[in-house]
């Protein structure tokens, strides 16, 4: 049975939709050689039918319209989302005897929109990879639209007739983001905005922060996404949350502390006097947001420890656990917005991010359980989305890398297992540093299972 894709929605008065300021923020940190976009790769067992699969993405993208903008200055001479479905490119379908060209992996929105998707297929599965540009999307956007995806694609299948439902979606809430995710009002007065910009800014640039030491010898090739991936079972994974708990912490501060103790002992005495800095995503959907598109609601938080810190394992996981909790209340979300909003009316955050200092040591980006950021309802089987036809094995992604900050580094859980995905600086790290620095990482880990 094919369904035929239902007839493009007119999204009411919602475009042009003026860029909020978080989006701003990554396209303001955008560039060439380090392009502000996130990767995830799908992987699957059994068979995907190539029309029924993009005649999928055709109705999924338009529950998601902002992966189908560009940006262009447009009301009121200002930043806008503009729809723009004739710059959307194609699948890029092949045999898995073809690699996947991402060149320099650059997405200029202003000429282009922020989605790219490729798949290459054999006899025994398919891998689908997915470039999203982070001002159009972030990683729970998504795999919303991951979700959606295989429910356009599952309800085309005979074998998952009435096991699939998709949920509602509202493109009008897009237009809620600026006010939602500030704590600052618009009529407090500009002094005010200021200070707690300034204040926000002096605590990211005024801290001296350790880049990941460099490998001696720069790599000959460049690829992208250069994703290494490391799992851990089922009974790996139940001893590692035993772990975290007896140290009265969760999963992701005891990855959080072992990141931090990695980086040091990578650096060694490189790091020198200079303080190790993570990078830590924080969504800042709530249960009204459930509706909403994939769209961009992280803010950028920050947790950095001495060296000193890092040496006292034990005190390193308390002080983790105060850092997340911090970050539970939201406040340091609120405080990141505040003052890319206030520095969005000046010039001073394009002069902040394009200095060559580093801001952050590594990303760090605990994902969860993907599947579970799937808004509507898909047949599973031992954990794992599944039909007759196929089943997705894994999904896996990293976070956006920005110059000078080296590794990006994300956690999920799926199918019971626990999997590591790493990628680092392609100009400096090749395939074997980025192995070793997440062998390094592991090792941790490993004592504890």
């Amino acid at each position: 049975m094919h369904l035929a894709t239902p007839t493009a929605p007119t999204y009411g008065r919602t475009f042009p939709l003026y860029v909020p300021p978080i989006d701003w923020f990554f396209l303001t940190d955008d560039r060439p050689r380090y392009t502000m976009s996130f990767f995830l790769d799908l992987d699957f067992s059994g068979q995907l039918d190539r029309s029924l699969f993009e005649a999928a993405v055709d109705e999924a993208v338009q529950r998601h319209p902002l992966l189908f903008c560009r940006v262009g200055v447009e009301k009121n001479d200002r930043l806008c989302w503009v729809l723009a479905p004739e710059l959307r490119s194609p699948v890029d379908w092949a045999d898995d005897s073809v690699p996947i060209d991402m060149g320099d992996g650059y997405l200029d929105l202003r000429e282009t929109t922020g989605l790219r998707i490729w798949v290459r297929q054999s006899a025994a599965g398919a891998r689908v990879s997915m470039q999203f540009h982070h001002a159009a999307c972030d990683g729970t956007g998504a795999y919303r639209f991951v979700g959606d995806l295989l429910g356009c694609y599952m309800r085309r299948l005979p074998s998952c007739q009435g096991d699939v439902e998709l949920s509602n979606f509202d493109a009008a809430s897009l237009k809620v983001r600026r006010s939602k995710m500030r704590s600052i009002l618009m009529h407090e007065s500009a002094l005010k905005k200021f200070r707690l910009a300034a204040s926000e800014a002096f605590n990211h640039i005024g801290t001296r922060v350790a880049p990941l030491k460099p490998p001696a010898k720069r790599p000959e090739t460049f690829s992208l996404p250069a994703m290494q991936k490391q799992t851990f079972s089922a009974a790996q994974l139940a001893s590692l949350r035993k772990a975290a708990t007896s140290q009265g912490g969760t999963l992701n501060d005891l990855f959080l502390s072992k990141m931090f103790v990695a980086a040091r002992r990578w650096n060694g005495s490189f790091s020198g006097s200079r303080k190790i800095r993570l990078l830590v995503p924080a969504d800042m959907r709530d249960g009204d947001d459930f509706e909403i598109p994939a769209c961009n609601m992280t803010a950028c938080t920050f947790i950095t420890r001495s060296l000193g810190e890092i040496e006292d394992e034990k005190r390193l996981m308390e002080l983790i656990v105060k850092d997340t909790l911090a970050l539970k209340n939201g406040q340091p979300q609120k405080d990141f917005v505040n003052s890319i909003t206030t520095a969005m009316e000046g010039g001073l955050l394009p002069w902040i991010l394009k200095a060559s200092r580093c801001l952050a040591t590594g990303v760090f980006s605990n994902a969860g359980d993907p599947s579970r950021r799937f808004t509507g309802r898909l047949p599973k089987r031992r954990g794992k989305v599944s039909c007759d036809d196929f089943t997705l094995e894994a999904i896996t992604g990293v976070p956006p890398l920005r110059e000078q900050t080296r590794s990006t580094l994300s956690s999920s859980i799926y199918g019971r297992q626990l999997t590591f995905s790493l990628r680092c600086d392609p100009y400096l790290f090749g395939t074997d540093d980025t192995k070793d620095l997440l062998e390094l990482f592991c090792d941790q880990l490993r004592p504890l299972v």
